[in-house]
């Protein structure tokens, strides 16, 4: 493996007991908004039991998988191995796209049982679905890694610009409509993003495809999520 290799997929099971929680808590915070169509019966199932039931929910799901260990990692190695073949030119067009830098120096895609995928910028870790094809896991690195600078250079803009928690997750989110105009050769498959988010999707591909410039872009969106809110700014 090339020492130069900033993402590196693993199998490390307590990441994937966390990336449960990360789901549900999710979960638990779009049900709140009325999303209704995003139910999920086994999330659904956990976001009533107790912190000890939940635990050991996941601790009996995951028995099987982490038994065979073997698997995992070989699963682990061939992702990593056609992930490089990409890596280099992903990271260069990812900076000149937000004209900065590349956010860390090492990060984590972790095989995740949980069928969801959070990620950790402070711990450096993304989760990946176990279940999935190679390619398709590396559509979730790069739509993660994303969210990776989106975090690291704009959630003070969006904080001083008066957007919620729950607005800035809206934008960050979006913009990984930038992903089937800029990377779309490196993809697997087209990223759709969320039904809730295809205005703002929308607003942020207009910008792009007039202006290619991200500052602006973000500027637009912004000022079209306080615009819509309920009584407007």
């Amino acid at each position: 493996m090339k020492q130069t290799q900033i993402v590196q997929f693993v199998v490390d099971k307590d990441i994937d007991i966390a990336n449960y929680y990360i789901g549900i808590n999710s979960y638990k915070r779009i049900k709140a908004q009325g999303f209704s169509q995003y139910k999920n019966e086994n999330l659904e199932k956990f976001s009533e039991l107790s912190e000890i039931e939940v635990q050991a929910e996941i601790e009996k799901r995951i028995e099987r998988y982490y038994s065979q260990e073997e698997k995992l990692l070989s699963l682990a190695e061939d992702i990593n191995n056609e992930w490089m073949k990409i890596e280099e030119e992903f990271i260069e067009r990812l900076e000149k796209v937000h004209k900065f830098p590349f956010s860390e120096q090492s990060i984590k895609g972790v095989l995740s049982s949980a069928g969801r995928f959070g990620y950790n910028t402070q711990e450096k870790w993304f989760a990946t679905d176990m279940f999935r094809n190679k390619y398709a896991c590396m559509d979730v690195a790069m739509h993660e890694l994303m969210h990776f600078m989106f975090h690291k250079y704009y959630d003070r803009i969006c904080e001083e610009e008066g957007l919620t928690k729950n607005e800035m997750w809206d934008v960050k989110e979006s913009f990984t409509v930038l992903l089937n105009l800029e990377f779309g050769d490196l993809s697997f498959q087209p990223d759709n993003g969320y039904l809730q988010h295809v205005k703002l999707r929308e607003v942020i591909k207009e910008s792009w495809e007039k202006n290619h410039d991200f500052d602006i872009a973000l500027e637009e969106v912004i000022e079209y999520v306080k615009m819509n809110r309920v009584g407007g700014v």
